[in-house]
């Protein structure tokens, strides 16, 4: 036993050195392989990763109905996305490798090339509206060029055809329910235009038959001069009836001058003043001599105004025991020419104040509701403003804002 423990010191002795570094290396190469499972792991869990991140990229291009193009910063095409390649405006292998001014038509390529530079020096995405002509029709679409990184652009391509199509068809639409409106509007005016104009009617009548007696009894030339201009006169006056009649009936396309407020609010003034005076209604018209002019659509300017007038006159039908005025002021405010239009009816229900702007609302019950909503589109169309600036039991005020030119 004295023996063996002996001899196994001495091994131990002789040979611990090898035993130690065999346990360090065994050791080692455990703690090596732990590693490697490790970073086997890892890697399989950053593959799964990445794999993960590739199908999610895959579906969103999927998904994305728009095309997609990889450029290099001076213009070649690097790889594109394109869900339908009949969206192309030509096949891949006729732009991939090229510049895009080997491919593009010349002037769309001259709005493209100097982009290209200023998205590579800006962090925000730089945007483009163009046409092509694809499948045999004119197609519209919209570019959005962003930096990928140092040496890349990614220029996403959007085919808004189809909303340009609508919102022109809105538009039309729109333009045709102005129309109606107008209409409309005269048709509320109707008994007083058809008044303002008998009476000139009447007077050339009465004019021509005086003018021919004295050619009967071959009076004095210069009375028969007279009294035929007073049929030019009266003939005119009518003729200005009938223009401003048309002009609001007849459908036009929006034409944009430099326009005097004064001047077409006494347009208006004019076709409104027989209704005014058969509903008892006083017009107090405050206006500033030498109003800077705005630019604006006269025809859709005066049924702006028409529309309040008939709304303030509508407003004041029952009103008794106090007068009837319609209060119609004109001003400079700041960058703004100013109509306030103020009646003194009974105002508007608090419940129907969020509501007046509401297309197809009306507080009339034979009322198409479509007067204010179009007349604030028409504003706005101008860059201009229409508000109820206020609403009480004495009355209600509208102000429209236009800029100046």
């Amino acid at each position: 036993m004295l023996i063996g423990t002996n001899s196994i010191q001495v091994l131990w002795s002789e040979h611990h050195q090898f035993v130690l570094v065999a346990v360090a290396v065994f050791v080692a190469q455990l703690g090596l392989i732990a590693a490697l499972l490790a970073q086997h792991r890892r890697r399989q869990r950053a593959e799964a990763a990445l794999r993960h991140t590739q199908d999610r990229n895959n579906a969103i291009l999927r998904a994305i109905p728009d095309l997609m193009f990889v450029l290099s910063p001076d213009g070649v095409y690097l790889d594109y996305h394109a869900p339908n390649s009949a969206a192309l405006f030509v096949p891949p292998d006729q732009f991939l490798g090229k510049h895009m001014r080997e491919v593009m038509p010349p002037e769309l390529a001259d709005s493209f090339e100097p982009l290209l530079s200023k998205v590579m020096t800006e962090q925000q995405p730089v945007s483009l509206n163009y046409a092509l002509p694809i499948g045999g029709s004119e197609r519209y679409f919209e570019a959005r060029l962003v930096k990928c990184d140092n040496d890349t652009i990614v220029s996403i391509v959007r085919d808004v055809t189809d909303t340009r199509e609508a919102s022109e068809v809105l538009h039309q639409t729109r333009a045709e329910l102005a129309q109606a409106a107008r209409v409309r509007s005269l048709g509320e005016l109707a008994t007083g235009i058809a008044h303002e104009v008998s009476q000139p009617l009447s007077a050339i009548i009465t004019n021509a038959r005086a003018g021919i007696r004295r050619i009967d009894s071959s009076c004095d030339i210069d009375e028969i001069r007279r009294v035929l201009q007073d049929i030019v006169s009266d003939g005119l006056r009518a003729t200005g009836v009938i223009t401003r009649i048309r002009g609001l009936v007849k459908h036009t396309p929006m034409r944009l001058a430099r326009l005097d407020v004064n001047d077409v609010i006494g347009e208006v003034v004019g076709l409104s003043g027989p209704m005014l005076r058969q509903h008892r209604v006083r017009l107090e018209l405050h206006q500033e001599p030498h109003l800077p002019r705005v630019t604006g659509d006269r025809i859709q300017l005066q049924q702006v105004l028409l529309n309040l007038v008939i709304n303030a006159t509508d407003a004041m039908r029952k009103v008794s025991g106090r007068p009837r005025v319609l209060a119609i002021r004109i001003e400079q405010r700041d960058a703004y020419v100013t109509v306030r239009v103020r009646d003194s009816g009974p105002g508007l229900p608090e419940a129907d104040v969020r509501r007046i702007f509401t297309p197809f609302f009306s507080t009339k019950p034979e009322g198409m509701g479509v007067g204010l909503s179009i007349s604030r589109s028409i504003v706005e169309a101008h860059g201009g403003r229409l508000n109820l600036a206020s609403n009480s039991p004495e009355g209600a005020t509208f102000d429209v804002d236009l800029p100046v030119a």
